[in-house]
């Protein structure tokens, strides 16, 4: 497997209704796909609540780990 998508980039910026050559551009953070045609129509294939959900899932783990860490020095510590 080489990632994510199922489709390729010629399938996926298709199925968005984007005729002719396309440039696909991708980021990790933010997630970020966008297909551009010849004549500069710009279309995002990732929908608007995935980066939003992703931030918010990096920000709950961090909470945890660091929660995590302060129980077991505690615990260490005898500290309740």
């Amino acid at each position: 497997m080489s990632g994510f998508y199922i489709l390729d980039p010629d399938q996926m910026c298709a199925a968005q209704g984007l005729r002719g050559d396309h440039i696909e551009t991708r980021e990790t953070l933010p997630v970020s796909a966008r297909c551009v045609t010849s004549d500069g129509v710009a279309s995002e294939l990732v929908p608007g609540w995935v980066n939003p959900l992703i931030y918010l899932g990096l920000a709950l783990l961090v909470a945890a780990l660091v929660m995590g860490v302060l129980a077991g020095l505690r615990r260490r510590t005898g500290r309740r």
